[in-house]
């Protein structure tokens, strides 16, 4: 009976130390030291390994998108102000124009508009498509200088386009000494291509000016004409008055 209860006690002890991981240190000569380590400890501590490298890898990645995203919207809010600069600058640019034009309006309220002519005859198509509104002309010594507001008619409003003639000459020499804004060559008192005119596209109205330098001066009357033709040709104004 002896016997048996001693191969038990010996079963029992290899099959507690089987669950265990045995560490042996040598130093010397001396007796080495040994320690027993849990089987069940080395799974979770290899378990806490990979969780903390799988943990580590995510957050390094986390990281490098946060830093790519943050460096992109560093670049967009460098552009944008950039961009607010020259918005900026443009914005002052205009504010100076416009105060130039309100002077401007100002010194020719205050020294007052010359006499203008106003037509003799006017003659478009039917119904009219644009008409010429405050039209003014204003004679220089050798310079006339035309302003007025071409003005959409249409009744639906529909934007229009097309190309502006002025052309000006001496009454008695009408239809053969003609100067032409912009310059265009003349037949039969008309540009031979219209599309060598002022291109013009409005909702509802524009304003024009023109000035040709007749190269000397005259004291003779003149007779303007205002030409206005559409995107295909069709002259779809025609205006004339004597300067």
């Amino acid at each position: 009976m002896g016997h048996v209860r001693k191969k038990i006690q010996k079963l029992r002890g290899r099959s507690k130390s089987k669950g265990r991981l045995t560490i042996m240190i040598f130093k010397g000569l001396d007796k080495p030291r040994t320690f027993e380590i849990s089987s069940r400890l080395i799974s979770w501590a290899s378990l806490f390994f990979i969780f903390y490298i799988v943990a580590t890898i995510f957050l390094t990645n986390k990281y490098l998108d946060s830093y790519r995203v943050n460096k992109m919207q560093v670049r967009k809010i460098a552009e944008l102000r950039i961009e607010l600069i020259k918005t900026t600058k443009s914005l002052e640019r205009a504010k100076q124009h416009i105060a130039l034009l309100d002077g401007y309006i100002r010194e020719e309220k205050e020294q007052g508009p010359e006499p203008m002519s106003t037509a003799d005859y006017t003659e478009s198509s039917s119904p009219k498509i644009v008409d010429i509104n405050e039209l003014k002309v204003k004679r220089d010594g050798s310079t006339i200088e035309v302003t007025f507001k071409i003005v959409n008619k249409q009744l639906n409003e529909e934007p229009i386009g097309g190309y502006i003639f002025v052309l000006a000459s001496p009454k008695d020499l009408y239809r053969s000494g003609v100067w032409v804004y912009p310059s265009s060559p003349i037949k039969e008192g008309l540009p031979v291509n219209y599309t060598n005119g002022y291109r013009f596209f409005i909702q509802n109205f524009m304003p024009f000016s023109a000035k040709l330098g007749l190269g000397k001066s005259l004291d003779k009357q003149l007779i303007l004409e205002i030409l206005i033709y559409d995107r295909d040709g069709k002259l779809i104004l025609k205006k004339v008055a004597k300067v």
